[in-house]
């Protein structure tokens, strides 16, 4: 892909183009039944999160920003009209932290939108051998960086111990039996796993509204042990547990019984 490309689907991905998760399937449906996508290639796309994208089209428009080349709408609803001669650009993946939350690139806490501008090529996640009792992380090559405008209900996780994180509904925690649990099944008094293999007390899940970009980050390797991060000293799964992973069970095991099955 040529510069000049690369330049336009950076731009779709983080400005006039960025979805969330339904309003990705919904483009990916849509793009399916006009003929821009296959029906194995939409399924394969949702599973791993990502939608189609078109040089000359995106749903921003016609509020677009200076120098965008968008000149359609491309919908994110299935039932929307068909629009002709667009032209695939690629794709993108939808994003669930909100910009200044923290993620751990190389053992040190960076904003997630910082560490993307800044080019982190590794992001801090656990190691194949780790337990509930012994966490080990370990640098993991990223294969991207995952952002999505939205538009809805954050949460605010808030600890005794003063860790406080902004997710979205659906963004993948770990609690302290090492289960992968979905954030809008927390409540005050539940405990979570933090980095440090100390139980986190949530003394507040609070909601406040949103409207921007939330982002996600997705490592190269498909181990879901690799796929668990640091999330402002909780522990927290990558976007393949929002995609591909979403409909599986995980925990982490204890002592020396790792479970790697199906992984």
């Amino acid at each position: 892909m040529a510069t000049s490309s690369y330049a336009q689907l950076e731009a779709r991905c983080t400005l006039d183009d960025a979805l969330n998760t339904p309003n990705a399937i919904g483009r990916n449906a849509w793009a399916r039944k006009c003929g821009y996508l296959s029906q194995a290639a939409e399924t394969f796309y949702n599973s791993e999160g990502e939608y189609r994208v078109f040089q000359n089209a995106c749903n921003t428009y016609p509020n677009v920003p200076p120098g965008s080349t968008c000149t359609q709408k491309a919908p994110v609803q299935e039932s929307a009209a068909c629009v002709q001669n667009l032209v695939i650009l690629g794709t993108c993946m939808a994003g669930c932290y909100t910009p200044t939350q923290e993620v751990a690139f190389e053992g040190s806490l960076v904003g997630i939108e910082a560490a993307y501008s800044q080019g982190a090529s590794t992001v801090s996640a656990l190691t194949q051998d780790s337990t509930k009792e012994a966490l080990f992380f370990q640098e993991q090559p990223i294969r991207s960086f995952v952002a999505g405008e939205t538009r809805e209900s954050i949460l605010l996780l808030e600890a005794l111990d003063g860790r406080h994180l902004e997710v979205t509904a659906e963004h993948p925690m770990v609690n302290w039996l090492g289960d992968v649990v979905k954030a809008h099944t927390l409540m005050a008094g539940d405990l979570l796993l933090g980095d440090d293999g100390n139980l986190i007390e949530l003394t507040s899940v609070s909601q406040f509204q949103y409207q921007g970009l939330v982002w996600n980050v997705k490592p190269l390797s498909k181990n879901k042990m690799e796929n668990i991060l640091n999330a402002s000293g909780f522990l927290s799964g990558s976007v393949r547990f929002q995609n591909e992973w979403a409909e599986e069970s995980h925990r982490l095991a204890t002592r020396d019984t790792l479970d790697v099955g199906g992984l």
